[in-house]
């Protein structure tokens, strides 16, 4: 059984710390995987979203701490899990009208454990994303979230934190409040 529940996903940090680690994130070398991977991307037709935004690995990963370095690219094999992703992260940035920034997409079997994720996260599968926006608060971002869910572009979780929201395409709906 999948939990419903993401866990306590403590991969954050200030909004100006924040995009200072993601830029490290965003800057990798054309590896063959990342080439392969933005040929893939490519034909998915995202409008405001690249490649590496859905690559992030994540601020832990990239801060000094007991994560760092700890995440990685998610195999071939998972890539198409992300289709139905792009396609609602788009409606969401759509819908508020402000740029929207992946914190978290992937996380391999390590770095989930590290961050707080459970050991059925979507973001193992491919299928997760936290984000921020630019403008409002999480409950603005969630409220957006789910206001794309209910018009059919996706199906799945929509989890309130503090400072982000994870949205998710487990294929079933999924709310949570994780919020202290």
């Amino acid at each position: 059984m999948t939990d419903i529940f993401e866990g306590n996903e403590n991969d954050i940090r200030p909004l100006d710390e924040l995009k200072e680690l993601l830029s490290e994130s965003l800057s990798r070398d054309d590896t063959p995987e990342m080439v392969a991977f933005r040929q893939f991307f490519d034909g998915l037709g995202a409008q405001f979203f690249s490649a590496d935004e859905f690559m992030v690995l994540g601020p832990s990963h990239h801060a000094p701490g007991a994560c760092n370095g700890k995440n990685g690219m998610p195999e071939q094999a998972l890539w198409d899990n992300v289709a139905p992703l792009v396609k609602a992260m788009d409606a969401i940035r759509a819908h508020m009208g402000h740029p929207v920034t992946i914190t978290n997409c992937f996380r391999n079997e390590d770095y989930n454990a590290c961050v707080g994720g459970v050991s059925g996260s979507m973001h193992k599968q491919f299928k997760a994303a936290d984000f921020v926006c630019s403008s409002g608060t999480s409950a603005d971002w969630a409220a957006a979230a789910k206001a794309v869910r209910s018009n059919g572009t996706f199906s799945g979780g929509v989890g309130i934190y503090n400072s982000f929201v994870h949205v998710d395409v487990r294929g079933s709906e999924a709310n949570w409040d994780n919020r202290t």
